[in-house]
């Protein structure tokens, strides 16, 4: 049984499963309220599946990347809960996770999905994936691009694309301009928590897991307290 924690986005969630199946799932999406969420969500699935926290097998958390403070609540509580209970720690990335979404709906084999992630101050971070039975399969590098950027590369394809996450319905009017392109609708906006179960769970029976300290998340870029810090000491530094 894996206790999985989302938080990569605005969209908090917790989820457990065993091998016969996803046994509860929770969500709370008003804003970014994750520290307030988390803790009465897992209380929430535990009490709804009726297993006790000590039941469970690993730790399973989106490392991201994502918004910066979302994913310092998740995996720090999702470290807590590992140390805690004395149990193993997977990471599972957020593109990973909205691409399986997007496979597991339905989508025909051999065809590329490209997760996208809004990382705001006008970027998306994003990654491509094939549909190979029933199984999202990395096709290339995660990026960090403005969504013009993105678009570009998306309009050199000769193929059709399915475009899936929050990043993708904001930039819906760039990303789904291009021949070929369908933007996802909104339920594969946010990483789903019943999906990361899954495939932390998958990992688990596969030998996957950690000391919950060697799991980090996986920013793809600084603070946004840091870099604003950083400009504001480039505006005041003395001339050489």
């Amino acid at each position: 049984m894996v206790l999985a924690v989302e938080s990569a986005t605005e969209l908090a969630g917790v989820a457990l499963a065993d091998e016969a199946g996803v046994l509860a799932t929770a969500t709370v999406s008003r804003g970014r309220h994750h520290a307030e969420s988390i803790v009465p969500a897992v209380d929430f699935v535990c009490g709804r599946a009726g297993v006790a926290l000590s039941e469970v097998d690993a730790v399973v958390v989106d490392v991201g990347p994502g918004l910066f403070t979302g994913l310092r609540v998740g995996v720090g509580s999702a470290k807590a809960f590992a140390f805690a209970l004395g149990r193993p720690l997977v990471g599972v990335g957020s593109l990973e996770v909205l691409a399986q979404a997007v496979v597991g709906a339905g989508v025909p084999g051999g065809t590329l999905v490209v997760a996208v992630v809004d990382a705001r101050r006008g970027e998306v971070f994003a990654a491509r994936f094939r549909a190979r039975a029933g199984v999202a399969v990395p096709d290339g590098d995660e990026v960090r691009r403005a969504p013009e950027a993105l678009a570009d590369e998306l309009s050199g394809l000769d193929e059709p694309v399915v475009v899936a996450g929050d990043g993708a319905r904001r930039y819906a009017a760039v990303l789904g301009a291009i021949a070929g392109v369908v933007v996802a609708g909104e339920a594969h906006d946010h990483p789903s928590p019943s999906v990361l179960a899954a495939l932390g769970l998958a990992r688990v029976a596969g030998g996957a897991g950690l000391d919950p300290g060697a799991v980090l998340p996986h920013y793809m870029r600084a603070a946004d307290v840091r870099i604003n810090w950083e400009r504001r000491a480039r505006r005041v530094a003395p001339e050489a």
